[in-house]
């Protein structure tokens, strides 16, 4: 009979330790199905009028350093170099892959033909200005009718005429009373008096209208020569058509014509010149908003893994497309862990890269890092609850320390371990860190630990008795806790990172898994 006495003690004893390490623990998770069970642990809580046991954290300010994480690649500006006449192409000084300086000659055309209009604009201004002088001369070949100075003395000729005829016409008058003469020779004598006078009048109008006629004649003259300055203006400026010079420094890209050729579309494209060089960051669509011009960036190439490229944020396109660095998807290409598709929602940002003695070309693919500093109201990580964009759910600890209240807030950036709170919470109130979990309407609560952003009391900013907060130099260091992103392990919380180690590059899968989790 000992031996069965021995058995059940030695069950009991095992029964005992099972029910310790591996029951009663489970029974108390959170976490486990039992605990929400009928019969679990919460449930005995609420009907024994109990506490829950929470963890509870200080609204303080906080200096925080979030980063975000994205692929993308080296991008430069497309710019045709345009051929604008039409000629022979005489010369090209370009091919794929070199290096142009601002004004360097890429294609020569033929100059014979131009050459020769600006010659026969040369001549055209020499003439205009020879017919300014006959104009100003009166010469007869042209202007008959605008010689105002021989006309004048014409005038005046006829005028003496007119007059002579006149006094011969009362000459006359008594020659005929002394009937010396008979009435034909009289009338004929008066009609030529009449004749003279009406002659001196017409000559008079002129002489008149020539003088006024000569002003707008060279009025017209000067204006030709105008005209013809600018014409061979025209054809000067024209020559340098002739000649596709870079516009900018940068690298032939593509070279579309060759020696020999003709060029018969003004404006043909000569080649293609790829000029600037920046960094195109395509960031998980949970960043929008959060990342500002002028944020620091790290940029690490595949081609220089060893090296860290930095640079600013100088523009955001804030619209959110399907593209991962490449060309657009046009269906799910990752799968989430429900196994449903999920599209790779994402935007990108522009950085501008620091000089560097490292070649760096178009075309380079990496990932970049956006980093930011900032003092900010903080409250640990967890204590923000249903997080979806950048609203959430914390519960404040009410003045009785025993209840809570569950508030909307509006979160910033984040650094794995805390995260900003912008909107829905004031500094000094206290929230639960852990363990509203299970927590429902009109549960009680006992706070057993508090996670305070300080508890050495060091910080770049630390509480006073009054609520006010004063500066601290140097920050209180964090630990980091991480996921696991390619070959690399990188601390996380939803979309920030911490590490400074590069991820393992071309997965954008994994990337955009460790933005979007938590």
């Amino acid at each position: 009979m000992w031996w069965s006495l021995l058995l059940c003690a030695t069950t009991g004893v095992l029964s005992l330790v099972v029910v310790y390490i591996i029951v009663w623990p489970a029974y108390k998770n959170p976490i486990s199905r039992m605990y929400t069970s009928k019969l679990g642990y919460s449930a005995v809580i609420r009907k024994t009028g109990g506490s829950f046991p929470i963890d509870s954290a200080t609204v303080a300010p906080r200096r925080i350093i979030g980063k975000f994480i994205g692929e993308g690649l080296t991008q430069s500006e497309p710019i045709q170099v345009p051929m604008i006449a039409m000629a022979s192409i005489s010369q090209v000084n370009a091919i794929e892959g070199q290096f142009v300086s601002a004004g360097d000659v890429i294609v020569q055309l033929d100059q014979s033909k131009i050459k020769l209009r600006i010659e026969s604009a040369r001549a055209a201004l020499e003439t205009a200005k020879a017919e300014l002088q006959r104009v100003r001369f009166g010469t007869v070949n042209v202007l008959q009718q605008e010689r105002p100075d021989i006309l004048a003395l014409q005038s005046k000729v006829t005028e003496a005429e007119a007059k002579m005829r006149k006094l011969f016409l009362v000459m006359n008058e008594d020659l005929r009373d002394s009937q010396a003469i008979n009435a034909r020779e009289y009338a004929e004598s008066e009609f030529a008096a009449l004749q003279s006078q009406l002659n001196a009048e017409i000559r008079k109008l002129e002489a008149e209208t020539a003088l006024a006629g000569r002003e707008s004649s060279i009025v017209i003259a000067e204006a030709a020569i105008r005209e013809a300055e600018l014409t061979l203006a025209h054809r000067i400026s024209e020559l340098e058509d002739y000649t596709s010079v870079a516009p900018r420094d940068g690298i032939i890209e593509r070279v579309f014509v060759h020696a020999g050729e003709y060029n018969q579309d003004p404006g043909r494209p000569a080649v293609l010149l790829a000029s600037g060089l920046w960094f195109e960051c395509y960031l998980d669509q949970t960043a929008i908003g959060r990342v500002h011009l002028g944020d620091a960036v790290e940029v690490r190439l595949s081609a220089h893994q060893d090296h860290v490229f930095g640079g600013k944020i100088t523009l955001i396109r804030p619209l959110v497309n399907f593209s991962l660095g490449g060309p657009e998807t046009n269906r799910p290409i990752r799968p989430l862990g429900t196994g449903a598709p999920e599209w790779p929602a994402t935007f990108s940002v522009r950085v501008a890269l620091e000089e560097t003695e490292h070649l760096v070309v178009p075309g380079m693919t990496g990932y970049a890092t956006v980093i930011q500093m900032r003092n900010v109201l903080a409250v640990p990580r967890g204590a923000v609850n249903a997080v979806s964009g950048n609203r959430g759910i914390a519960f404040v600890i009410d003045s009785d320390r025993e209840s809570f209240t569950p508030r909307n807030v509006v979160t910033g950036i984040t650094d794995g371990r805390w995260v900003e709170i912008r909107e829905g919470l004031l500094a000094g109130e206290k929230v639960i860190a852990d363990g509203h979990q299970v927590l429902q309407p009109g549960d009680r609560i006992a706070i057993q630990s508090t996670k305070d952003p300080f508890p050495s009391g060091k910080g770049p900013f630390q509480y006073r008795d009054d609520h006010s907060a004063g500066p601290i130099d140097e920050p209180e260091p964090y630990p980091a806790t991480g996921i696991q992103i390619g070959n690399a392990r990188h601390p996380h919380s939803g979309d920030a990172f911490l590490s400074d180690d590069p991820p393992a590059l071309g997965n954008s899968k994994q990337i955009s898994d460790a933005l979007s989790e938590k």
